[in-house]
């Protein structure tokens, strides 16, 4: 699995839980399950999207001055 998909699907997850695990609890909701089915599609794009832009953005070499 490339690096960029790994880390875009661990940030799906992580946002998975927080939209629709935490807050649904804060705000003292209830669970709709049609809901948490159409949130799986939406995060798991939108955490590949955040996957691939954090690991493709090009990187700056540091430079040492002796």
């Amino acid at each position: 699995m490339k690096k960029w998909v790994r880390s875009g699907l661990v940030w799906a997850g992580i946002l998975y839980i927080i939209t629709m695990g935490f807050f649904p609890i804060i705000d003292h909701e209830g669970f709709n399950l049609e809901k948490l089915l159409l949130g799986l599609p939406l995060w798991a794009v939108v955490g590949l999207i955040i996957g691939y832009l954090f690991e493709k953005k090009p990187r700056r070499k540091k430079i040492i001055k002796p």
